[in-house]
């Protein structure tokens, strides 16, 4: 936590104040505890949040860097954690950490459920990567997380930073 705090108050929170739209990309629990920090969950609840491979997070943050509410004011379905947008949409991201959890602690798996064709769905947040609702919210800056995948692949997409 004293290290997500530092990496908060010196990098992340001065460049959102500005009005700055972020990327960060980190492991999963370095995004954890800044998640932690963002929505206000103890550390008892936060061992629970999994988060999914490369699909990213979106918040829209008020003047005192706290997430607003998303435009349903409900929580996200896929964890029923957050106040962020995930950018595949919740039942997408709900199916792949079924997959990983399945992948993980379901004995009764025989084939990687990570490549089955049919579970390529969550790649149309690409589509609305672009979507501008989080620039036009009256807030401070925003913030885009997402978890490092564990294979290298090729980046398909430019990231434009957002003033």
């Amino acid at each position: 936590m004293t290290r997500s705090r530092v990496y908060w108050e010196e990098v992340l929170a001065p460049a959102l104040r500005k009005g700055q739209t972020l990327l960060v990309v980190g492991h999963e629990n370095n995004l954890r505890s800044l998640i932690m920090r963002l929505e206000d969950i103890s550390s008892d609840d936060i061992i629970n949040l999994s988060l999914p491979r490369a699909v990213p997070l979106a918040y829209r943050l008020d003047t005192n860097l706290k997430p607003m509410n998303r435009p349903d004011d409900k929580l996200d379905e896929a964890t029923g954690f957050l106040r962020g947008t995930w950018l595949g949409g919740d039942s997408a991201v709900k199916e792949i950490l079924d997959r990983d959890y399945k992948q993980v602690y379901d004995t009764s798996v025989i084939k990687n459920l990570e490549i089955d064709p049919s579970k390529n769905k969550w790649k149309s947040w690409k589509d609305i990567a672009g979507d501008t609702r989080c620039k036009e919210a009256n807030g401070a800056g925003s913030v885009v997380m997402g978890r490092i995948p564990h294979r290298c692949e090729p980046l398909q997409h430019k990231v434009a930073r957002q003033n």
